[in-house]
C-alpha cells in the first residue's frame, strides 16, 4: 500500500538544531536534547554547525533550536554570523502588497540552549532579540546550563545533570508536540 497518501500518511516533521561548541559544553546540551527528540517516530532531528547551517535548512525546519555558548555575555560569534547569513533570506518581500518584509518562519516554535560560564542571560537575550524579528513563538523559556567547578567565564567545569535533563525534557516536549500536530 502506498503510504504517501490516505489514512496511513504520516507527515515527517523536522527540528533543526543550530549549534556552536568550542569547549564541548554546548555539544553536550545538543546531545542531551537529541536523545529524547529523536524518539518521536515522525520527527527528524537535524543538527548543523552554525558555520554551515543554510537558509534551506532553516526554511525547511518546523521548529528551531539555537544552541550556543555564552561568550562575553553574548552568543558565540559563529552563532551571530549564522544569523547574519540567513536572517533576511528568511523574510519575504511584501512591498508590492503595501508591506515591507514578512517572516516566512512566523509562528514556528523555537527555543534556546546556552552553555554558560557566567549567568547566560545575555546570550539568551541576544538570540531572542534576533529571532523576534522572524516572529517565531518561543515554545519554552530555554535552558541556561551553568558550568560548575571551573573559573567564572571559562569553558572549564562540568555541566550539572539537572541541566542535561532539562535539555532532554525540552527535546521530548518539542518532538512530541510536533508529532501530535499540536505545534
Amino acid at each position: 500500500m502506498d503510504r504517501s497518501s490516505g489514512p496511513f500518511f504520516c507527515l515527517m516533521r523536522h527540528i533543526l538544531v543550530v549549534h556552536h561548541s568550542a569547549s564541548g559544553g554546548t555539544r553536550q546540551l545538543v546531545t542531551a536534547f537529541c536523545e529524547r527528540a529523536s524518539n518521536a517516530g515522525s520527527v527528524d532531528v537535524v543538527t548543523r554547525s552554525a558555520s554551515v547551517a543554510s537558509v534551506a535548512d532553516v526554511r525547511n525546519a518546523d521548529a528551531l533550536i539555537i544552541a550556543t555558548p555564552e561568550n562575553f555575555g553574548y552568543m558565540a560569534g559563529s552563532t551571530k554570523a549564522f544569523f547574519d547569513r540567513v536572517f533576511y533570506a528568511c523574510m519575504a518581500d511584501t512591498t508590492a502588497l503595501g508591506g515591507g518584509t514578512q517572516s516566512v518562519l512566523a509562528g514556528r516554535p523555537y527555543s534556546v540552549l546556552v552553555c554558560a560560564g557566567n549567568d547566560g542571560t545575555g546570550a539568551m537575550q541576544s538570540v531572542d532579540r534576533i529571532v523576534t524579528g522572524w516572529r517565531m513563538r518561543k515554545l519554552h523559556p530555554g535552558v541556561i546550563a551553568r558550568r560548575v567547578g571551573g573559573e567564572a567565564g571559562s569553558g572549564r567545569g562540568v555541566l550539572r545533570e539537572e541541566d542535561l535533563n532539562a535539555c532532554r525534557e525540552l527535546g521530548q516536549l518539542l518532538a512530541e508536540g510536533l508529532a501530535m500536530g499540536a505545534l
